[in-house]
């Protein structure tokens, strides 16, 4: 198995690098070099993001593995939830040597009362309302993992075109998961609210990777890293990348 020499980790949409600090944190304490990056449009404001797209996150996920692989042979990748179809792209086209799932996007979950799936009810809104209201705290089951998470600052409202390049993205990623053969693993939680179980196994199913795990966790909602299943995700997820 080879060893990574250094991290990529990729936050989730409407988030930032604080959805992936534990594992940033516990790399930073085993001495691995590690980049989390800022998608563009994230932790400025909703109208910022309002500028940002597909491209643009694309864009900055392809560089930030470019960078890093420039001054290391052997990069990693770690991505949470649309960070997750974005780490899978990057893994599609590069010699990724190791990949981490944390509750991937690819598509929202379904619900009976959606009437549809919302992000065509998004499409067909992006003309009359340009904002939706986002959960200040949300998905996350675990009471003290809510006031952690919640400790920093998140948007209030998203807008509703970047919707419509969330869906791109879930759908670029599941279309090229079968050039994947990076070591993988994968976790998704039963209980995720936001980012579809049945689809994330389909994509895990998909892929090339010879060496490859799926970890399914029953007690945790969308943002893994604050909930009650961290300490193991954060625990198995830094040991796989310290080739331990």
């Amino acid at each position: 198995m080879s060893t990574p020499d250094a991290v990529l980790l990729i936050h989730g949409f409407a988030g930032t690098p604080h959805d992936v600090r534990p594992i940033s944190d516990a790399l930073e304490r085993a001495g691995k070099p590690h980049r989390a990056i800022t998608l563009p449009g994230h932790d400025t404001s909703p109208r910022e993001m309002k500028h940002a797209d597909m491209a643009r996150w694309l864009d900055a996920a392809r560089s930030g593995y470019a960078d890093l692989a420039a001054n290391h042979a052997r990069v990693a990748v770690v991505g949470f939830s649309m960070g997750g179809a974005l780490s899978l792209i990057v893994a599609s086209e590069n010699p990724v040597c190791r990949l981490v799932m944390l509750n991937p996007y690819f598509r929202v979950r379904p619900r009976w009362y959606y009437f549809g799936q919302p992000e065509t009810w998004a499409r067909r809104l992006e003309s009359v309302l340009g904002y939706v209201k986002k959960p200040r705290v949300g998905f996350i089951n675990d009471r003290d993992g809510r006031r952690r998470y919640g400790a920093h600052p998140q948007y209030r409202f998203i807008p509703t075109k970047c919707v419509k390049h969330l869906v791109q993205i879930g759908r670029m990623a599941m279309k090229q998961s079968p050039q994947v053969t990076a070591e993988a693993l994968w976790f998704h939680s039963t209980g995720d609210q936001v980012a579809d179980y049945d689809h994330s196994r389909q994509a895990f199913d998909r892929i090339a990777s010879i060496k490859k795990e799926f970890v399914t966790l029953s007690r945790s909602n969308h943002i893994l890293l604050y909930d009650h299943d961290a300490n193991e995700v954060v625990e198995k997820a830094v040991a796989f990348l310290l080739g331990e």
